[in-house]
């Protein structure tokens, strides 16, 4: 069997094809960014068209439309082909992609005038126009009603979706979660190895691992951790600090935080290379966002290997409530969030039970292929 992906790279790379782990993966040049990639276009288009002529799949999984919008799915069912599409964030619904309003506060379900508002204050227009965004909406509906199955890591995705009136179940598509597969033994053996080698300085050392951007919370949090007062506790942020569709208010915040107390501590994005290495320098790991995040999988990664974990009790991330070794404190509430770092204490727990492997979810997602491929050969028949 061959497998091929399609990615976009940055718009300033040429296209380049890779083979890693038996699958080809073709990285094309991002073709558009901001409001003109919503809807993809003919070069996209092309680009596509190109890669299906030169694999010929049976069967295409898709993982994100941005960049090549709905209309993919339209092409890819214009030639008769089987679609599974897996939902990880909210991007057909949201331009922004994760209900995040540019005045920073979680939409429930999108609106028009309020997208169009919001949407032109993102991208420096007075307003843009809804009947776009009335007519992406539309186009999603039907593109998502034309495929074999949709999946997604949590109800949270599905629910969201079914609000802003999408079908995630149509006659075929059967709306079904999927949690995210980790390898977890690998994962946490390697990191308690590193962690044998890391000196005790008596600190506890607390992480964030991903971007610093107004939905993830991160600014809240480390006003939280000044707040709480404690010589003896450290937040180490790991990840990209970029301005977030042209607000970089969240980034600004941190790094003048990090400038005026040492109990701030900001790294770079590391490699997933590094992941094990970065775990093993923590005492537990901090998930705070303010949107409803599909799954949490840095949250899951961090209890693989033994580490307790705070999180926002929202999307995703409140399906940890059984474990623990897992403190969910409510979204954005200041003095919870003080009082539940203030109880920190150091040590490791009992990691999480029951974790899906990468290799136990590929033989989920390859049940289901077949299950689309046989459905589609009896209609055929």
């Amino acid at each position: 069997m061959e497998v091929g992906a399609l990615a976009w790279a940055d718009e300033k790379s040429s296209t380049r094809i890779a083979r890693h782990g038996g699958v080809t993966i073709t990285r094309q040049p991002r073709l558009m960014s901001g409001p003109d990639a919503l809807d993809g276009g003919p070069a996209s288009d092309a680009a596509l068209e190109l890669w299906l002529d030169t694999l010929q799949p049976e069967l295409v999984h898709v993982h994100h439309l941005s960049g090549w919008g709905a209309r993919a799915l339209d092409i890819l069912q214009s030639r008769g082909l089987p679609v599974v599409v897996t939902l990880h964030d909210d991007w057909l619904i949201c331009p922004r992609g994760q209900r995040w309003h540019v005045s920073n506060k979680l939409c429930s379900a999108p609106d028009p005038e309020t997208c169009a508002k919001c949407l032109g204050e993102s991208h420096g227009t007075p307003e843009w126009a809804m009947q776009p965004l009335v007519q992406r909406l539309l186009h999603a509906n039907k593109a998502l009603q034309g495929v074999d199955r949709i999946m997604a890591p949590s109800g949270t995705l599905l629910e969201a979706h079914q609000r802003a009136g999408l079908e995630c179940a149509g006659v075929h598509a059967l709306g079904r979660i999927m949690p995210l597969g980790i390898d977890a033994q690998q994962l946490a053996a390697e990191t308690d190895r590193l962690r044998k080698q890391r000196p005790d300085d008596g600190l506890v050392r607390l992480g964030v691992l991903g971007s610093v951007q107004p939905s993830k919370g991160v600014l809240p949090l480390a006003k939280a951790v000044v707040a709480a007062g404690r010589d003896d506790l450290v937040l180490e942020i790991h990840g990209p600090r970029r301005a977030y569709h042209g607000d970089s208010s969240a980034v600004d915040g941190v790094e003048a935080l990090a400038r005026e107390h040492d109990c701030i501590r900001l790294h770079p994005s590391f490699s997933p290379e590094r992941r094990a290495e970065v775990l093993a320098m923590l005492d537990g790991v901090v998930v705070p966002s303010l949107w409803e995040e599909g799954f949490g999988l840095g949250a899951r990664e961090a209890r693989a290997c033994g580490l307790p974990v705070m999180a926002s009790r929202i999307g995703g991330l409140a399906q940890l409530d059984s474990d623990p070794g897992v403190t969910l404190v409510e979204p954005g509430d200041h003095g919870a969030w003080v009082e539940a770092i203030q109880k920190v204490q150091k040590g490791l727990i009992q990691p999480q039970a029951a974790i899906k492997s990468t290799l136990e979810m590929t033989d989920e997602v390859a049940l289901v292929y077949a299950a689309v491929l046989l459905e589609r050969k009896n209609r055929a028949a």
